[in-house]
């Protein structure tokens, strides 16, 4: 069951390191909020918060890089290797859309950033995660197909998404 209220904020460079612009035409990593009130509360942030050592410098490093790619506008695969950046599992079809929507993963150290391209140059972060094994597992796949299809639900009811500045 989807959300009754969908929240986003966009993750901008200002984030982790104060002071930066954002770049006209590039591609809006966003993430889902738990709290309409508090831009703190997006998802990416509170998960890599739950992480420790090593992990987290590296998410936090992570997103820093993919914030930057995004700032050249170009889908990330044409920017990075096929082994930074390429489609996290097969392909899946979404009953919203009624059709087959991808789920894409970007690489950086041992850290897996899962991640869709919405419209006009959105990109939903739709989990972050430690690499322990070569395969998602069932969970993770799980959890980034739900965050696809609560997006995409949100976007197409009355109420639509939300933002949070």
């Amino acid at each position: 069951m989807p959300k009754q209220l969908y929240v986003l904020t966009e993750i901008k460079l200002s984030d982790f390191e104060p002071g930066m612009v954002s770049a006209q035409g590039r591609f809006k990593l966003v993430s889902a909020c738990s709290d309409a009130n508090r831009r703190e509360s997006a998802m990416v942030f509170e998960t890599v918060q739950g992480m420790h050592g090593n992990d987290q410098r590296q998410a936090l490093f992570g997103l820093k890089m993919l914030l930057k790619l995004a700032q050249l506008g170009k889908p990330f695969n044409q920017l990075a290797d096929a082994k930074a950046v390429h489609e996290a599992f097969d392909p899946f079809y979404c009953d919203v859309t009624k059709k087959n929507e991808t789920v894409w993963r970007y690489r950086h150290g041992d850290i897996r950033i899962l991640f869709y391209y919405a419209a006009d140059k959105v990109v939903l972060l739709t989990h972050t995660l430690p690499k322990r094994t070569d395969k998602l597992s069932a969970k993770d796949i799980k959890v980034a197909k739900q965050a696809v299809v609560d997006f995409l639900t949100a976007s197409r009811s009355a109420a639509g998404l939300q933002w949070i500045e």
